[in-house]
């Protein structure tokens, strides 16, 4: 990956890529060892020790081992339960029940679906026109919504960055309870957490974004197959990608990320939906700051139900346009990618990157 003068890079996304890609191979489809090519030319591109790789190599190991004994071990889910029974009643639970009583349907389903990932009859309609429109991941709540969240927290707080720190870990977390500890949220969770605790050592975003990893499929040895976590933590990776070519323009910066995102998470696209929105990327630049304002929004407000009817005015709003979206979108319908077909397009888009970044570095 990408280096710099100003930190140490450990390469800890070699071990994370192998450990998914073995997993995927193994219990998914065995075309996807075709995939240990990229972590193969990643050690090809850097300089590692071998004691580092003996190391690397180690955990690989270590993991694979704990996954053959705790397959069906969901610590997270765990977690969830834990708290649910210390209370002896579940905060969770009496939230969204706030909602669904002190709202109109139509309300109610729209603010449950943007800040809890609840899906009833009436929010399916609206969740599956932003399938077509191939910008779900903005409605569904995120790394990207949370990672909002801390960054407004942090910038409220930007005075006192410790005590900004000390709210962003119990308002995160006590979010990611909410949500059930997904797996694309407690990743952000589990960066900030591993940030803080090794601001010292782990300068490197992608070290954090690789660690994070490991931590989640450690605890949860199933995560990996997950549609939610193989895009979030792809996503991310180029996300940070292009955050390091140091584009001096911010909008062209931002429609790079929003095409990079875009094509890494094309192979799940066509997995979910065999279709491909044509204004997918311009859908997701678009939407994108929308959402993120509807999200910091409800999430602000939704207890203040005595402004319902403004609650229910924005909601009647993003519905219109949505719906209009969809009615003008164009659907490009695409076969299901067969596994060699996906391992190919992974290696083709990783030596792209490479080629990028050499590109830059010139």
């Amino acid at each position: 990956m990408l280096n710099s003068n100003r930190f140490k890079n450990y390469h800890l996304i070699i071990p994370f890529m192998s450990i998914a890609i073995l997993m995927f191979a193994i219990y998914v489809n065995y075309w996807y060892f075709l995939l240990l090519v990229i972590p193969f030319l990643y050690l090809m591109s850097v300089q590692i020790k071998w004691k580092t790789l003996f190391i690397y190599l180690s955990i690989i190991i270590l993991m694979l081992i704990l996954n053959s004994f705790s397959h069906d071990f969901n610590l997270w889910q765990c977690l969830s339960n834990w708290i649910d029974y210390f209370f002896r009643f579940s905060i969770r639970k009496h939230i969204q029940n706030f909602v669904t009583n002190n709202y109109d349907q139509t309300t109610g389903s729209f603010i449950n679906l943007i800040l809890f990932n609840l899906k009833d009859q009436n929010g399916k309609v609206i969740y599956y026109h932003m399938i077509n429109l191939s910008i779900v991941y903005l409605i569904v709540v995120s790394g990207f919504h949370i990672s909002i969240l801390k960054r407004l927290v942090s910038f409220a707080l930007r005075k006192w960055p410790i005590l900004a720190n000390i709210v962003n870990i119990i308002i995160i977390t006590f979010y990611c309870y909410l949500l059930s500890f997904a797996v694309s949220v407690t990743r952000v969770l589990l960066m900030f957490l591993i940030s803080f605790i090794f601001k010292k050592r782990l300068k490197n975003k992608i070290d954090v974004l690789a660690v994070a990893g490991l931590f989640s499929i450690m605890w949860d040895t199933t995560c990996m197959f997950n549609i939610g976590f193989c895009m979030s933590y792809l996503c991310t990776t180029v996300i940070l990608l292009v955050y390091r070519l140091k584009i001096s323009n911010m909008l062209l910066e931002k429609l790079l990320i929003n095409i990079a995102a875009t094509l890494i998470s094309l192979p799940f696209i066509i997995y979910m939906q065999n279709q491909i929105s044509l204004w997918a990327v311009f859908n997701s630049f678009i939407f994108s700051y929308v959402f993120a304002f509807i999200f910091i929004y409800f999430l602000l407000t939704f207890w203040l139900v005595w402004i319902v009817v403004i609650q229910h005015a924005i909601v009647i709003a993003v519905n219109f346009v949505i719906n209009a979206s969809w009615f003008t979108n164009i659907i490009i319908r695409v076969p299901n990618w067969s596994p060699l077909i996906q391992c190919g397009y992974f290696i083709v888009s990783y030596l792209t990157i490479r080629m990028l970044k050499s590109y830059k570095t010139n």
